[in-house]
């Protein structure tokens, strides 16, 4: 019951805290669970829902997050600088010479790879194995935000 009462908290804080932020600052919401962490993007207006003892968020009606509220272990906000590179956290990602390797992805995923200006500069699909291999080497320079389902991560192609 106290999680409980602490998840209505959250839904009340995402949508003062994505109100007042500054544009040069992105502000995340990160869910902990014993299934592993979900980063998501307060700027992309998820709702959350708490029903029969089940945490849902969904993202533009597509469910990104569905665990029993007994799974979470704790949530918190983030924010970073929409220009700061940080270091990826979450495991089964590898960075090496211009390639993002991602494991233990949903097989038939798509990981879709979005210049700094917000376009779409490529997309493909995770292999049967669960495996992806994201080759930067043919894009110019700069930053990249690279994104599944359940994830968004930054990168700096050097």
């Amino acid at each position: 019951m106290k999680l409980k009462k602490k998840l209505f908290a959250v839904l009340a804080l995402l949508l003062g805290v994505s109100m007042g932020a500054r544009a040069d600052v992105v502000k995340y919401l990160v869910l902990s669970t014993t299934d592993g962490q979900q980063v998501i993007a307060l700027a992309d207006n998820p709702v959350m829902t708490v029903s029969g003892g089940v945490l849902k968020v969904s993202v533009g009606g597509v469910e990104k997050v569905s665990t029993s509220l007994a799974n979470v272990r704790e949530y918190t906000f983030q924010d970073q600088r929409a220009t700061a590179i940080s270091e990826i956290l979450a495991d089964g990602y590898n960075l090496s010479e211009g390639h993002v390797f991602m494991s233990n992805v949903k097989a038939g995923e798509t990981i879709t790879v979005y210049g700094a200006d917000s376009r779409r500069v490529s997309a493909q699909r995770v292999a049967a194995d669960g495996r992806v291999d994201i080759d930067l080497t043919t894009l110019p320079k700069g930053v990249y935000i690279i994104k599944s389902p359940t994830t968004s991560i930054k990168v700096l192609n050097e």
